[in-house]
């Protein structure tokens, strides 16, 4: 007699809680739209912009342009950009959805283990990071691959609470499959951290259970979710070598991430920059440098996760067991991302183990009363820690809040929303955001010298030495590489043997125009990207077939300098 009434609470409190989370995602996109930062750099936003692009255009990633990430962002995003156009402007709102999500499935996972009061803390916190970062990474592959990760969690947290319910933890599996298609390396992580937590629980049996019972169960389990796992991930990439080649693949993939990019890209966890920046940390770069300290947070709050966990073996922590389960899970995957963060040190580098911080530490808090006085000690320093770099953060949403808001009110002013949003059709890709004028005068030059389907290339004014070159002029002009290296990477496109797969690529097409801009020319890093390769025969190339036709600013545009015949390969 009593199940109507159990079922109608159990379905007004399901409902009530989808209210919740929908609610808070709203919020979330607000406060993204809020502090918009309508300013792009030149580019990590765009590798995914242009690699989206060209999907649309018939390429393949590994195939037709090399890239380290996985295949997913590509074509979700050229999804999206069929459904609202190709432009900065879509991808950002494809952007906003994957970051008001991620800041949702943290309030979830911070629910589960602790009232609702720091679940909103855990949410507010993570929010305002992904919105007011000073370099915020906009089209990160790495965010949909963090939101596959703390899905992937809830859903394994189901299953530890009621081990009967094997459709969680396939579902654990399956997101995790789903996180590796957008970041190998990200679902190797969360992977890695539940297959540890799913063979840790299966170390003991119950009395009088015999072993090879616990063995079957541990089998069974561990094949299902491995099934899981490998679902989407396993045909996805079988395609992708069979068609991408498996050279390419495995060069993209995993020599250049595991060999070239430590040594070319690695940089020291506090940077000599930092610290003479913190003799003023109320100036706008010392407002930066106070930010970038987020980077220690993760060593705070994996301390005080450990001590927390070291000192509650006998006076528990949680209620239920499954609940210590799941903070240990989220403990691992927050220790893992550190870990692969540390080769090149910043906060977007280690946003992922950031943010799964936040969530540790709201949960702590919910019950820092059954911790240890140290352990409470070490908790209020570690959050003092962020309030001070979180207020840095929030002094950046509030700074484009306040022009942002200047924008839309003054509709009239010269840089306004409206004006910015109303461009000619052949700047269409830029609508709504601002892009330096030297910039839009490169991308207009590039639309009259050349046609939707030729190809161009990009480059730097040195290929000896690189530290990124201008995507975005690929993709504000609409304009295909005519190589598929068209990314530039120290100790990738510095080496004789890609340089000449360039120049192979320049005779075949000869491209009708170049674009080449000095400004990183002179960046040096303390890593092997200083030290010069001595290969130019790229640059010689480009200097005894090309001729600067225009400038503008640091960005040279340059035309052949005799009229070509287009061979046949």
């Amino acid at each position: 007699m009593n199940r109507e009434p159990s079922s109608a609470l159990s379905f007004l409190s399901k409902r009530r809680a989808v209210t919740e989370i929908v609610v808070l995602f709203v919020i979330a996109l607000a406060v993204q739209a809020i502090g918009f930062k309508a300013k792009c750099g030149p580019y990590d936003e765009f590798l995914s912009l242009y690699g989206a692009d060209r999907v649309l255009h018939g390429q393949m990633p590994y195939r037709d342009f090399w890239t380290m990430y996985g295949p997913a962002q590509f074509y979700l995003l050229a999804g999206f950009f069929k459904l609202f156009g190709v432009s900065i402007l879509s991808g950002r709102i494809y952007d906003a959805l994957i970051r008001a999500a991620i800041a949702c499935a943290s309030f979830t996972l911070t629910r589960l283990l602790t009232d609702n009061r720091w679940a909103l803390a855990a949410f507010a916190t993570v929010i305002l990071w992904l919105t007011g970062i000073y370099y915020p990474a906009y089209n990160f592959p790495v965010y949909p691959a963090m939101l596959a990760s703390l899905i992937s969690c809830l859903f394994f947290a189901a299953w530890l609470r009621r081990p009967a319910d094997q459709r969680s933890l396939f579902l654990a599996g399956l997101f995790v499959s789903l996180a590796t298609i957008f970041r190998h390396d990200s679902g190797f992580y969360i992977f890695f951290a539940e297959l540890v937590m799913l063979t840790w629980i299966h170390r003991t049996r119950p009395p009088g259970e015999p072993m090879s019972h616990l063995l079957a169960n541990y089998g069974r389990r561990l094949g299902l979710y491995m099934a899981a796992v490998m679902l989407i991930a396993g045909p996805v990439y079988l395609l992708v070598v069979l068609r991408g080649g498996f050279s390419n693949v495995f060069y993209d993939l995993f020599y250049v991430p595991a060999v070239i990019y430590p040594k070319m890209r690695r940089l020291p966890f506090i940077t000599p920059d930092l610290i003479q920046q913190l003799h003023r940390p109320f100036s706008w770069d010392g407002r930066v440098a106070v930010e970038s300290l987020i980077v220690l947070l993760p060593i705070f709050t994996i301390v005080a996760t450990a001590l927390a966990l070291a000192t509650s073996r006998r006076s528990r922590i949680f209620p239920e067991n499954w609940q210590r389960q799941t903070f240990v899970l989220l403990f691992l995957l927050a220790s893992l991302f550190f870990f692969k963060g540390l080769i090149r040190v910043g906060p977007v580098q280690l946003l992922q183990s950031i943010l799964v911080c936040l969530t540790l530490l709201a949960i702590l808090f919910g019950h820092r009363r059954q911790l240890g006085h140290s352990v409470v000690v070490c908790l209020y320093a570690t959050a003092l820690f962020l309030g001070v770099c979180s207020a840095a953060t929030l002094s950046h949403v509030l700074t484009f809040a306040r022009v942002n808001l200047s924008d839309v009110v003054h509709p009239q002013a010269q840089d306004s929303f409206y004006r910015r949003c109303h461009v000619p059709s052949a700047l269409s890709r830029a609508r709504c955001m601002r892009v330096e004028p030297d910039v839009l005068a490169a991308t207009l030059e590039i639309e009259r010298r050349s046609t939707p389907d030729q190809f161009i290339y990009v480059g730097d004014g040195r290929h000896d030495r690189i530290f990124w070159n201008d995507v975005r002029l690929y993709f504000l002009s609409g304009r295909g590489s005519v190589t598929r290296w068209y990314d530039l990477h120290p100790g990738v496109q510095t080496t004789l043997a890609i340089q000449k797969e360039m120049i192979a690529d320049l005779r075949r097409e000869e491209p009708p125009v170049i674009a080449i801009n000095t400004t990183w020319d002179d960046t040096v890093e303390p890593n092997d990207s200083r030290f010069s390769s001595g290969v130019t025969v790229l640059d010689d190339y480009i200097h005894s077939h090309y001729t600067a036709s225009s400038h503008y600013g640091q960005i040279t545009i340059l035309t052949p300098s005799r009229p070509y015949t287009k061979q046949t390969p």
